[in-house]
Parts: C-alpha cells; structure tokens; sequence
C-alpha cells in the first residue's frame, strides 16, 4: 500500500496544513483557560485539507506514473 499516492509533495503538504491545524485545535482543547475554544470546524478543515491533498496529485506527474489511470 503506497500511503504517499505517487504525490509525495502533495501528499506531504496536505498532512503538514492538515496537522497544523488539528493540533492547534487539541492545544485548544486540553489547556486549562476557559479563554481558548475548541473548534471542530477547524478540526474537519484539517481532516479535509490531509485527504484532499492525499488524493490529489503532483502537476509533473503524468497520470499513468501515479496510477491514476
């Protein structure tokens, strides 16, 4: 199972934003000042931008080199 797609760059982008942006909402969510708000919108941009990334591929990439055809 190839968990890179063939899109490396891609694929490395979309899990670095997706990352940032799920573990700024878990900061959020177990430090202790009522000041800060959990954001599960936030949350699912994360887990959209990590599978949107992760399907998508690279412009130098022919379709049939990633499998895609």
């Amino acid at each position: 199972m190839n968990l890179l797609n063939g899109s490396k760059e891609t694929t490395l982008a979309g899990l670095l934003m997706g990352l940032s942006l799920i573990l700024g909402e878990l900061s959020d969510l177990l430090d202790s000042d009522p000041a800060t708000v959990f954001d599960l919108t936030i949350v699912t941009a994360g887990v959209a931008a990590i599978i949107g990334f992760w399907r998508s591929r690279d412009n130098n990439k022919r379709s049939e080199t990633v499998g895609a055809k």
